[in-house]
């Protein structure tokens, strides 16, 4: 597919779409990292992996001219819960589903101990132990198949059994790089370690 040329006013929808990823991701985007972090954000959520690079220069950050291509568009759009890019242009409202959770909760308050281990599943093959640290923090013990590392940290005030697992202020390697969602599609399925 080629790509199309946009006029003054979709420039402006460009540049609201770049806020709402933002918003979405929970990550302002100003420096290269925040474009990494962004990319993976848009990854996990769409599963399809746009460069740095071009992130980069739809936000404008490199100094260099850009037609974005529809089709990155559509990503990013679907990434903020629209269909596509012309959804987003028409002003519909996001296709994001609401409901109460029917399942196993496991709720941070006071009544959840330190130190308190959970195991965290969800497909394909991924497995994360965490452990509770208090006033909603958690650290990553260990991890296989997934970004999650041991030793990051972040914070979590629920976990719903078959719901999407949000955490917020992930911190890798002492960098903070804003909200991650684990099991968008599928669902987080978890144990608490006795």
């Amino acid at each position: 597919m080629g790509k199309k040329s946009i006029s003054g006013n979709e420039s402006d929808a460009v540049k609201k779409l770049c806020r709402r990823v933002e918003e979405t991701a929970g990550i302002t985007a100003k420096t290269p990292r925040h474009f990494e972090a962004i990319g993976e954000a848009v990854a996990q959520r769409t599963g399809v992996t746009l460069s740095p690079t071009t992130l980069k220069r739809i936000w404008g950050y490199l100094n260099e001219p850009i037609i974005p291509r529809t089709s990155t568009l559509d990503i990013l759009a679907k990434f903020c819960g629209w269909t596509d890019y012309d959804h987003f242009m028409a002003g519909d409202s996001p296709e994001i589903e609401s409901g109460t959770v029917g399942s196993k909760v496991l709720r941070v308050d006071s009544s959840l101990a330190r130190d308190t281990c959970v195991r965290l599943m969800w497909p394909p093959s991924r497995l994360c132990v965490i452990k509770y640290l208090g006033s909603g923090k958690w650290s990553v013990v260990s991890s296989e198949g997934t970004r999650l590392c041991p030793g990051d940290t972040f914070r979590c005030v629920m976990i719903a059994e078959g719901e999407p697992l949000y955490l917020d202020d992930l911190e890798k390697q002492g960098v903070n790089v804003g909200v991650y969602v684990c099991a968008r599609r599928s669902g987080i399925k978890f144990i608490v370690e006795e």
